[in-house]
């Protein structure tokens, strides 16, 4: 038998369905895939590979046929302008790439992994590193001819080894010489401040820089060292028609024993009040310097 306890059973009231508006739904939709947080199906490179992003960058990379391309992404917009792109390469190097893989901006958005926003245009490359050429054939190969070259004495800074090879493709140096160690590897820093750059200049790899300075003196080239106290003003390197410019860290400058093996030491004036110039504008007024004939 059931007992009555004198109390009425309250039977639960369903609340209504809550409805967002138009604006909450938009703001709803942004928050999945908000752009200051890790995507969580953001783009990975290749093992032993980098992404290249931006669009000197990517096209730069899709023309080279030494550079090996693992995915190419793009977003919806940049498509149309990144086939066409492809359809003038030859076609031996277009039906090496791989097909497009159309993908979200905030995917893209998030393929550094420091959280920084890439500045990439709609276009991702995820790629391996290309081949660097050795020392001895990049000589060989100028033989007894004019050339310019650039060595980099422990720069750290990509965005600078960057810089450096935009100003080195536009003046016409044939090879970048940097160490093994102290130096960025190929990256997509680097591509980007390059502006395609990195397709075209090599970068030697040696193990010490002095020895390559010794066999570059060898094969009958003048070699620069750029200092503040330099004895020789920068417009005397467009005397020496094969000649290699040494360019020192970001704030300590050339080691002693960089400057001890360089033929010449040369200076930059600059105004009394100013403190110093940024690494790689020394080295783009260097190359305009040696490239100007009296």
């Amino acid at each position: 038998m059931t007992l009555k306890t004198g109390k009425k059973r309250h039977q639960a009231q369903k609340r209504p369905a809550r409805t967002r508006s138009p604006r909450q739904e938009l703001h709803a939709g942004h928050d999945k895939h908000d752009v200051t947080k890790p995507y969580r199906n953001a783009p990975k490179p290749p093992p032993n590979g980098f992404f290249i992003w931006g669009r000197h960058a990517v096209l730069a990379a899709l023309a080279n046929p030494e550079r090996r391309v693992a995915t190419l992404y793009s977003t919806a917009d940049a498509a149309e302008d990144l086939q066409k792109a492809i359809t003038t390469l030859p076609s031996r190097r277009s039906t090496d790439l791989p097909p497009l893989a159309i993908t979200e901006l905030q995917r893209l958005n998030r393929i550094i992994s420091s959280g920084d926003k890439a500045v990439h245009q709609g276009m991702v490359a995820a790629v391996w590193p290309l081949d660097p050429p050795q020392l001895d054939d990049v000589l060989a190969t100028a033989g007894s001819e004019p050339l310019k070259v650039i060595l980099l004495d422990q720069l750290s800074d990509p965005r600078n080894v960057g810089a450096i090879m935009r100003s080195a493709r536009a003046f016409g140096v044939t090879a970048i010489i940097a160490t093994h160690r102290n130096t960025p590897e190929e990256s997509g820093a680097i591509a980007r401040t390059a502006t395609g750059a990195l397709e075209h200049v090599p970068i030697v790899r040696v193990v010490n820089l002095s020895r390559a300075i010794q066999k570059l003196q060898a094969a009958d080239i003048t070699v620069a060292g750029l200092a503040s106290d330099g004895a020789m003003g920068v417009q005397s390197l467009s005397q020496f028609p094969r000649l290699a410019v040494v360019v020192g860290a970001e704030g300590p400058g050339l080691r002693r024993l960089t400057r001890n093996h360089c033929d010449h030491l040369v200076r930059i004036e600059i105004n009394n009040d100013a403190d110093s110039l940024n690494v790689s504008n020394a080295a783009a007024i260097a190359l305009y310097a040696a490239s100007t004939r009296a």
